[in-house]
C-alpha cells in the first residue's frame, strides 16, 4: 500500500498540462507548435530587416514576434492555470491510497473516487511529481513530497506492474 497526500496548485496543474502535451497530446500539438515556432522567427526577422533597412514599421513585428514567443513558452502555466480554475476548493487536498487490488482511492473534502489501473492510459514522472493520464482532459498529479507510505520506487514498480506501462520521465 502506498499512500499520496497532494495539494492540487498552480505548479502541479502546470505539471500535469506539460506532461499532457509530451504524450497523449504530442501528435495533436506539434504541428500547432512548429508554425507558431515559425511565425515567432519570421516576425523576429522581419523586425531585423526592417530595422536594418531604417524603414518604419518594425514595432508591429517585434511586438507580434514576442507575443507568440511568450505563448510557447508559457503555454503549460496557461493551460495549468485554467485546468486548476475548474477544480473546486475543496476538491484541492487528495489523500490517494495505491492498493495491490485493481482500484485505487483518491479521498478529498467533496468525495471519494475509486479509479482502475486499466483507466490510465500514461503515467510519467517530473522532478516533482507523479503523472497519470486518463485520456487527454483529465489526469492526476501526485507529489513525490506527498508520498507518506511507500517510497518513488514502489509505486514505479506498481504503477508498470498494474498498468503495464514504463513511467516516461519528462522534464
Amino acid at each position: 500500500m502506498l499512500i499520496f497526500q497532494t495539494t492540487i496548485d498552480h505548479r502541479a496543474m502546470t505539471a500535469l498540462a506539460r506532461v499532457n502535451r509530451k504524450t497523449l497530446r504530442r501528435g495533436s500539438s506539434f504541428p500547432v507548435r512548429t508554425l507558431a515556432w515559425f511565425v515567432a522567427a519570421l516576425e523576429l526577422f522581419l523586425t531585423a530587416t526592417y530595422l536594418r533597412g531604417g524603414h518604419s514599421g518594425w514595432q508591429v513585428n517585434a511586438l507580434l514576434g514576442l507575443f507568440m514567443l511568450g505563448c510557447l513558452l508559457t503555454e503549460d502555466r496557461v493551460n495549468g492555470l485554467f485546468a486548476l480554475r475548474r477544480i473546486p476548493q475543496n476538491a484541492r487536498a487528495v489523500n490517494t491510497v495505491f492498493q495491490e487490488e485493481s482500484c485505487y482511492v483518491c479521498r478529498t473534502q467533496a468525495g471519494e473516487n475509486w479509479w482502475p489501473y486499466s483507466s490510465i492510459r500514461a503515467a510519467a514522472e517530473t522532478e516533482r511529481y507523479f503523472i497519470l493520464m486518463m485520456d487527454r482532459t483529465h489526469g492526476q498529479a501526485y507529489s513525490k513530497e506527498g508520498l507518506s507510505v511507500g517510497t518513488p520506487e514502489e509505486f514505479r514498480k506498481l504503477i508498470q506492474r498494474k498498468t503495464g506501462l514504463k513511467i516516461q520521465n519528462i522534464r
